[in-house]
C-alpha cells in the first residue's frame, strides 16, 4: 500500500487556495527578495524586500518564503 496516496486528501477546496511565489537574489552589493501572494486569479500582495544582512541566493529566497508566510 502507498502511505502517501492513502493519507492524501485528493479534493482541495479551490476557493480558499492561496499561492505564494518567491524569488531571492544575492550579490556582493547586497541581497533582496520578492514575494507575490495570489488567491486564485487575483494578486493580493506584491512585495520586494531589501535584506540588511549578507546571504546566499538560497538564503534570500528562504527569507522571502518566511516573510510571505507572515504576510499571509
Amino acid at each position: 500500500a502507498d502511505f502517501v496516496a492513502e493519507m492524501t486528501n485528493p479534493s482541495t477546496p479551490e476557493k480558499n487556495k492561496w499561492t505564494i511565489f518567491v524569488d531571492g537574489s544575492s550579490n556582493p552589493q547586497g541581497s533582496g527578495a520578492g514575494i507575490i501572494l495570489e488567491n486564485g486569479e487575483q494578486v493580493l500582495i506584491e512585495v520586494s524586500l531589501g535584506l540588511t544582512f549578507p546571504t546566499t541566493n538560497n538564503q534570500a529566497e528562504y527569507e522571502a518564503f518566511l516573510a510571505g508566510l507572515r504576510l499571509a
